[in-house]
Formats: structure tokens, C-alpha cells, sequence
């Protein structure tokens, strides 16, 4: 029998609990849990990747002191694969705190690799999309003004290598079970702008979508936002849907 154990059950963990038998751990239960020997262990509980997420204890506790607990118990196992989410916001030119906090857990995750020679592997998303997305993000809400009618504050110009969550998924359970060491990105290489996403959104819908069309709502977007490591590919893996494709999806399953 395999035991996977995974901590949280978000965007990215609910579709990966619909493809594998995984053992939920709880925020709340992480300091309390007592780990069984295991073979798979899915780190994907985080805080701060949202606008609203500004409580900065909280971003330390999600992303670096809850990770060290974990790995002071998970480092007596001999497993097969400790995978943690980082993020790429970690290569772009502006820091957030959430970015920082991710980078300080890479580098405590790849001492504790060296140290102990166990399979540790890291993945750093894209933009992440699909079915159940967070709504505050652009394609939910471009989703939702062409269903309302509303009118949306919109920057044309910023560019995301959005890939879809199933793909993203794909992406863990490969790395994983190839027991892939060291850092991976999962992107499509395909740079695509914020209007892009727009014309794309109206096509799908057949509505205009209503934009007040501003300088910047996040100041550290950028237009060269975009995956240029293809190494989880020497896994066999590469991403199936196009955009397009993912945002249909969304806006049937609306």
C-alpha cells in the first residue's frame, strides 16, 4: 500500500486529491501530527500569494516554520519523494515577502537534501489556472465581468506563462514518482499578455468585456514573466492543454 500525505487542500491540492489516495494534514494539525512512515509527502500548504494575504507571521509560519516541523519528522523515513511548492514569483526583479519566504524554504529544503541525500524536489509554477481558481484572479474575474456586465480595472501590458492545474498535477506526480531531486519549473514557455487573455475571454463568452484600463495594479508584474527551465520534461512530462482550452473549461463549468 502507498501512503501520500499532502498539506493543503487548495487550488492546486483539491485536483491533485482527485487523482491520487492522499492523507490530508491540516494547518492546524501540523505541529500535533504524528507521521506513519510514507512514501510520497506533497508540501502545498501556503499563505501570501493573494493581495489580501498581509499578515507577514502568518506568511513565515505557512512557508518556512510549518515546513521545518514537517521535515524534523519526516527526516527519520526513508521515502520515495518530499515535494514542496515554491513559486516563480521568486525569479522576478521585485520581491514580495511571500516571494522571499518561499526562497528562504528552497534553500532550507536543499541543505536538508544534501545533508540527509534524500529526494527532495521543489517545483516552481507559472500562473496556474483552470477550474476553481481563486476568484480574485484575472481570468475568474474577466470570467465574471463578461457574465455581469460589470466594469473591471485592467493593465493590458503584463505578461503570464499561464499553465492549466491538471497539467500542474501532471507535472507533481511525474517529478515525484521519477523521485526528481532538486528544483523544477512547470510553465508552457508561452508568453501571453493580460490583453491576450482578454481577447481570448471574449471570444469564449461572445461578450464584450466592460475595462477601465489603469497603469498597474500590482507592482511587481512584468512582461518577461515566463519559464525558460524545461527540465520535468526529461520526465516525460509536457502540458497538454492550451490556454484557451483551460479557460473554456472555466467558463462551462461557471
Amino acid at each position: 500500500m502507498v501512503t501520500r500525505y499532502v498539506t493543503g487542500l487548495g487550488f492546486i491540492g483539491s485536483h491533485l486529491a482527485k487523482k491520487l489516495d492522499i492523507i490530508h494534514i491540516p494547518h492546524e494539525k501540523i505541529k500535533s501530527v504524528r507521521l506513519k512512515p510514507f512514501d510520497y509527502f506533497y508540501f502545498l500548504s501556503s499563505y501570501g500569494n493573494m493581495a489580501f494575504h498581509t499578515d507577514e507571521d502568518k506568511i513565515f509560519q505557512a512557508n518556512v516554520l510549518d515546513l521545518i516541523t514537517i521535515l524534523s519528522k519526516a527526516k527519520k523515513f526513508q521515502f520515495k519523494s518530499f515535494m514542496f511548492m515554491s513559486t516563480s514569483s521568486i525569479m522576478l526583479k521585485r520581491q514580495t515577502t511571500y516571494s522571499r519566504m518561499k526562497r528562504v524554504a528552497e534553500e532550507l529544503l536543499l541543505s536538508f537534501m544534501e545533508r540527509h541525500d534524500l529526494p527532495v524536489c521543489i517545483i516552481q509554477p507559472f500562473s496556474v489556472t483552470g477550474v476553481g481558481e481563486q476568484e480574485a484572479h484575472l481570468i475568474p474575474t474577466l470570467l465574471r465581468a463578461a457574465k455581469t456586465g460589470e466594469t473591471i480595472n485592467f493593465v493590458p501590458q503584463p505578461v503570464h506563462d499561464w499553465i492549466d492545474v491538471d497539467d500542474v498535477v501532471d507535472g507533481i506526480i511525474s517529478l515525484t514518482e521519477h523521485k526528481a531531486r532538486g528544483i523544477y519549473q512547470l510553465g508552457t514557455g508561452i508568453k501571453t499578455s493580460n490583453q491576450q487573455v482578454l481577447n481570448i475571454v471574449e471570444e469564449i463568452t461572445g461578450k464584450k468585456i466592460h475595462v477601465n484600463v489603469v497603469d498597474s495594479l500590482r507592482d511587481y508584474d512584468t512582461q518577461d514573466w515566463v519559464s525558460y527551465n524545461f527540465k520535468a520534461r526529461s520526465y516525460g512530462w509536457f502540458p497538454k492543454k492550451t490556454l484557451f482550452q483551460s479557460i473554456k473549461e472555466q467558463y462551462e463549468a461557471q
